[in-house]
């Protein structure tokens, strides 16, 4: 009934008292044919070959857990913590083992869709809904050197792709605070030609997201409408021709800005989001070669206003060429290559800037003792800050037996992010001031090791991974006088262990759960804001042939705020249902924030109050 979770490290949060989801799998896959990820290569590559942290969200777990967007998935995973200024559609950021989400990569199938205008180049996480994905891989780690060495990890959506024959499935949910979303998708096509299409549109009035807005005290609403599609000709059977569309629109409703004439801090505040990317790929594909050229575009244009006058907007775009070829001479071999040209703008209104990077990379992977060694290098020649070379070095043992193998994997790696063109344009610019307006900006450089280890098979299985990554020049923003973009003189850290794992018992029962505790410092020795030193979550599922039902909680504990104070303790549990009415028909119910537990993850921003909601979904 569920589709089969590429990478299990989930380990019982008995050992936390408190519990987490990565992934869940029906236990009728186990003789499956072994699965493959993408985003540690870029490439297809089976799991007994991967030496880095890889997780998986399949599209079951995100259909019966029913959450909208990709956030409250992503803070399911090991190592992977988010924090919201307030409910859906407000800013939200995703930290990978302690580092912030704009040192990590979001591609959408095979698009990267970060912002060049936004400060650091990061994606608006909090637009990208659940609906009409296939599936989440999060690479953890300093390790993605084939997306450009970001210095956090790489996340990677696939949306659902075409097939044969035809598939239809409409899906409506409503639930308190206003909220409703309705969705659609239909796939269908021959041998030759397939094509796919998902639309999504989804509203809600929100709530009050500040505290501190004693004034209006109104309800901060969100909606969002997006669509994907795909469609794939296969000229010959070795060569493809696929190309990908995707826009997401939406606006915003928050508290905190400032009024354009007085500057006086107000709660009407409104911003609109419009991302439009598109994706063309040439696949040839045979036995022995596996070769891609592609070329990419993605427009964001995004504008703020307070009490509905415009007081900011931006346009930021970015294209890219590239290929990726791999070679498999002999069985346990094999050879990946591949380039791109990347050119990013920027438009402020008072400013534009651009710039090109040229990145070329390759990696050989092989079978050494009772596992493979994966060898990688990339050199970046960028416009700004000349050029760097990259590189990793992973490892995939297994130690003993088969029924319930031991496995030891381990990589290091090194990685550097330019300064942003924001960054720039705002250290130049009018509202900047001494020391920002005379720092001259230079990349920031990272390095990092995991050692982990994992027993048994995917109905039981715990794994146990040590990390360790450093960044060197870290690029901050002025928080003490607000002048601009600083750069720091030593080493920001991040440390943890993350423990993780899953089991099923009796007939109907399977706990998923994991644990991470986490000791980040600035270069001043302190601790790193709203990043907590230990972060939990699990599920537990219960199923039969019809109903499949999921309790979902997950804790933070010892976080601090951008000023060093103590912020309290989270907690949040979610129970979810699902029952196959008819082969076609599926009613679904679900509540977030069971016991309304109201402690705040920012500084003055409030979580989402306990709602329920209650859905439909046909398929045909």
């Amino acid at each position: 009934m569920f589709g089969h979770t590429v990478y299990r490290p989930l380990i019982l949060s008995l050992l936390a008292g408190a519990p987490m989801l990565a992934a869940y799998a029906d236990s009728t896959d186990n003789e499956a044919l072994e699965e493959t990820v993408i985003v540690a290569s870029r490439v297809p590559t089976p799991l007994s070959r991967i030496g880095v942290s890889v997780s998986v969200t399949d599209r079951e777990t995100i259909e019966i857990l029913g959450y909208s967007d990709v956030a409250d998935f992503l803070d399911l995973q090991p190592g992977v913590s988010v924090t919201r200024d307030g409910g859906p559609g407000k800013s939200a950021s995703v930290r990978i083992r302690g580092e912030e989400g704009f040192r990590t990569r979001v591609v959408l199938d095979g698009i990267d869709i970060a912002d060049p205008s936004s400060p650091q180049i990061s994606p608006r996480i909090e637009h990208l809904l659940s609906e009409g994905l296939q599936r989440i891989e999060v690479l953890r780690g300093p390790q993605g050197l084939a997306y450009g060495a970001d210095a956090g990890g790489v996340i990677a959506m696939t949306t659902r792709q075409p097939e044969t024959g035809v598939t239809a499935n409409v899906t409506a949910e409503g639930g308190q605070n206003g909220y409703s979303k309705l969705g659609g998708f239909i796939a269908g096509g021959a041998e030759r030609f397939q094509g796919s299409l998902s639309i999504t549109d989804l509203s809600t009035d929100g709530f009050n997201a500040r505290p501190s807005d004693n004034q209006l005290q109104d309800d901060d609403g969100y909606s969002n409408t997006t669509i994907h599609g795909t469609a794939s000709l296969s000229l010959t059977d070795a060569l493809t021709l696929t190309g990908s569309v995707h826009d997401i629109d939406g606006d915003n409703d928050y508290d905190g800005c400032f009024d354009t004439a007085t500057f006086a801090q107000i709660g009407a505040c409104t911003d609109t989001f419009d991302q439009s990317a598109a994706r063309i790929t040439a696949r040839f594909q045979n036995t022995l070669i596996d070769s891609s050229l592609s070329y990419e575009k993605s427009e964001i244009e995004r504008a703020f206003y307070s009490a509905e006058i415009l007081s900011f907007e931006t346009e930021g775009e970015q294209e890219e060429v590239s290929w990726i070829g791999s070679l498999s001479p002999q069985s346990g071999q094999r050879v990946t290559l591949g380039f791109d040209a990347v050119d990013q703008s920027l438009t402020d209104g008072g400013s534009e800037r651009g710039r090109d990077n040229l990145g070329i990379w390759g990696e050989y992977d092989l079978d050494v003792l009772a596992g493979a060694l994966t060898v990688g290098a990339r050199w970046d020649d960028n416009d700004d800050f000349g050029q760097h070379t990259s590189w990793r070095i992973s490892l995939q043992q297994q130690l003993a037996g088969s029924d319930h193998p031991l496995i030891v994997r381990g990589a290091v790696g090194t990685g550097f992010r330019a300064p942003s063109l924001y960054e720039i344009a705002y250290n130049a610019g009018p509202f900047s001031y001494a020391p920002a307006a005379t720092t001259a900006l230079t990349e920031e450089k990272s390095q990092g090791w995991e050692i982990g280890f994992s027993w048994g098979q995917p109905d039981q299985q715990l794994e146990i991974t040590w990390f360790d990554q450093e960044i060197d020049n870290e690029i901050y923003f002025d928080m003490a006088s607000f002048s601009g973009y600083l750069q720091g003189t030593g080493t920001t850290s991040s440390q943890g262990l993350e423990l993780s794992g899953e089991t099923a018992f009796l007939t109907h029962w399977r706990l998923l759960a994991n644990i991470t505790w986490n000791e980040t410092e600035s270069n001043t020795k302190q601790q790193r804001p709203y990043r907590p030193e230990w972060a939990a979550a699990s599920t537990l599922l219960w199923q039969d042939r019809s109903v499949v039902a999921a309790l979902t909680a997950r804790f933070t504990r010892d976080s601090v705020d951008t000023f060093g104070a103590p912020m309290p303790n989270t907690e949040r549990l979610d129970a979810s249902v699902a029952l196959n009415v008819t082969q076609s028909l599926r009613v679904t119910a679900r509540i977030e924030n069971l016991t309304d537990n109201q402690d705040a993850q920012v500084r003055d921003y409030n979580q989402i109050p306990r709602a329920a909601y209650l859905g439909l979904r046909y398929s045909i």
